[in-house]
């Protein structure tokens, strides 16, 4: 079974068992715990599915290695220095990056390479969160196969 594939089944046991209502973040982590547990398993041979090489997924399934970030607010200068200068101190790079203005209203999408973070996902996220609060503006982040698992549904 294919990563991406796993990720989702899990994803969707969760939503059916706790219900659409359930916030995107408990979700996220009881999916990240439950992959975490199954590729330990797997990665003592009794199950077939992570690459053992690269250790992560084709680029068409997502990657753990990568986190996609999500801006929106209102625009005012300084938003995207802002968002990539935490990268930048975390030793990330930015794969790809697409930001609009719409009527004042300001939306980004970053795809960050975080093989070389200096500190966790998690930790990624809640400073990019309490950089989003800082700016003004919301900033999501997820990991890029939860983020393509969960969107599947």
């Amino acid at each position: 079974m294919a990563n991406e594939d796993l990720i989702y089944r899990i994803t969707r046991a969760v939503y059916d068992r706790l219900g659409s209502a359930v916030d995107d973040g408990t979700v996220e982590q009881l999916v990240t715990d439950i992959y975490k547990q199954v590729a330990t398993t797997n990665n003592r041979g009794l199950a077939p599915a992570v690459d053992r090489g690269a250790g992560q997924m084709s680029s068409a399934e997502g990657s753990s290695d990568r986190v996609v970030i999500s801006v929106f607010g209102l625009d005012h200068p300084g938003i995207v220095a802002g968002v990539s200068q935490i990268l930048a101190e975390a030793s990330c790079s930015i794969i790809d990056i697409n930001q609009t203005v719409v009527q004042g209203k300001f939306a980004m999408v970053i795809i960050a390479d975080t093989s070389r973070a200096r500190e966790t996902t998690a930790e990624l996220k809640d400073r990019l969160r309490n950089a989003g609060q800082n700016l003004g503006v919301n900033i999501y982040a997820q990991r890029e196969d939860l983020f393509n698992a969960m969107h599947r549904i």
